[in-house]
């Protein structure tokens, strides 16, 4: 690559020494990327760990995989074993960035570990499958020191001890392990109160502080912030762009996006709840179809579009999108303790008002573009190209994918989600008798009449 920069002869020196700087600035990034981002790691990495509050301190035992240690730079022996003789302080170290990454809280307060310790345990170990056997681990005796452990095998046990005022005060966590993994870190954490049955939990890292024992608003706030942030992608966003675009009439538009909002919400819980299938299929069937979706829309916004013709497309992919959104509540609903009803309800409501405020943005984008950049006809047309032209590569990767998944779970899957599409044919058929104050007029009509109505002035005025 420096051969070929230099082989430039257009490029005076500087210019080369710049060039080249930017390269291999490039090249570091990506590597650097590639190693933050786990490239070496399983696709899934799942810790364990118990909460437990006893009257003036809160035990927090804690079981990871010994490949998050990595940065601590454990000392080995002979091929890569571990050599447990000389730990030395790093155990400690470990379990301190254990408290640091794994926080607790009471009442809101941070709390700050007074006690802790670290063991290392042999892969076959099975002590994390109750707390009194997980805590038992970590305080009995180390491994023998020629134990032959490889670096990157086994687990690594913390356990920490926080004063606290009360057994029974209102304890959170947050997750912040290894952030760069993202969704691919998990926390199976189970807390035993003083009082009540205990609950588990499988928590991400990205989601901040999580109540234990959630009250009613904190699981209503939580599940809508989750229910945005479920509803805010760029497929969906792309889709009521190209829904919106000939139209301007906010009135008839929002009847649309609620007929979506409504059914998503409705086939998002079927899955939740487990009346619909949960399945890999359903990701790749909702890629494809607000593929294609967007698609045809973006093909009828430069002939004659008509806004009662696109209910049954809008209808189809709330509930088809629903299917992927309804998997990611299966994931999130257990956060809501035993607010289960409340979780749910509130996490549609976060979806519905994503949904609306992507609406608003897309129309306020269109007349944006359409009084400042371009004209009117001429900004449909460009939008609606760009879009259709996105809309048909997603539609190819997505159409790919499903067949894909198709051979792995079969037909049938797809046979059972088709009777949870009924109700978006109902809402084909009811469009067709809806009044004509339910159409939407588009663009082109407008300036038309606009056109006319001028031409009658000037025709009037001469």
């Amino acid at each position: 690559m420096a051969s070929g920069i230099r082989s430039d002869s257009k490029l005076r020196p500087p210019v080369r020494c710049r060039l080249g700087s930017i390269v291999l600035l490039a090249i570091l990034a990506l590597t650097g990327r590639a190693l933050a981002n786990g490239a070496d790691l399983p696709p899934e990495i799942v810790l364990h760990g118990f909460v437990k509050p006893e009257e003036g301190r809160v035990h927090l035992v804690v079981r990871a995989p010994m490949v998050l240690l990595a940065s601590f730079a454990l000392p080995k022996r002979g091929p890569g074993y571990l050599d447990l003789a000389n730990l030395g302080d790093q155990l400690q170290q470990a379990a301190a960035a254990t408290g640091r990454q794994i926080q607790l809280r009471e009442d809101g307060e941070p709390l700050v570990p007074a006690a802790l310790k670290g063991r290392i345990s042999i892969p076959s170990d099975r002590s994390f499958q109750s707390y009194s056997a997980a805590l038992g681990r970590v305080e009995g005796p180390p491994l023998p020191v020629d134990t032959d452990l490889f670096w990157n095998q086994g687990f690594f046990d913390a356990h920490l001890e926080y004063p606290i005022r009360s057994a029974r005060g209102h304890f959170s966590v947050a997750v912040n392990v290894a952030p760069e993994l993202g969704r691919r870190l998990k926390l199976r954490l189970e807390f035993l109160p003083v009082d009540g049955a205990a609950q588990t939990y499988v928590l991400p890292g990205y989601l901040g502080w999580i109540a234990l024992d959630p009250r009613w608003y904190e699981a209503t706030w939580l599940f809508i912030r989750l229910g945005i942030l479920g509803a805010f992608a760029f497929d969906r966003f792309v889709f009521l762009l190209c829904l919106v675009a000939p139209f301007r009439q906010f009135r008839n538009l929002l009847a649309v996006v609620l007929v979506q909002a409504g059914l998503q919400a409705l086939s998002s819980t079927a899955v939740a709840e487990g009346a619909a299938p949960d399945t890999p299929l359903n990701a790749a069937l909702s890629s494809t179809v607000v593929s294609a979706a967007i698609l045809l829309l973006a093909i009828g916004n430069l002939a004659s579009p008509r806004l009662r013709r696109r209910w049954f497309i809008t209808a189809l992919v709330g509930t088809v999108g629903g299917f992927d959104v309804g998997h990611q509540l299966a994931d999130v609903v257990q956060l809501g303790g035993t607010h289960s009803v409340v979780a749910a309800v509130s996490f549609q409501v976060g979806t519905v008002a994503a949904q609306l405020a992507s609406m608003a943005l897309a129309l306020g984008g269109l007349r944006l573009l359409m009084t400042r950049a371009l004209s009117p006809t001429l900004a449909l047309v460009v939008v609606s190209a760009i879009l259709g032209h996105m809309g048909w590569h997603w539609m190819e990767d997505g159409g790919h994918e499903l067949f894909h998944q198709l051979g792995h779970v079969g037909w049938s899957a797809l046979i059972a989600i088709a009777p949870w599409l009924l109700p978006a044919l109902l809402i084909a058929v009811l469009a067709r008798f809806l009044p004509t104050g339910f159409d939407g007029m588009p663009i082109r009509t407008l300036l038309d009449a606009l056109l006319a109505k001028n031409a009658d002035r000037s025709s009037t005025g001469v």
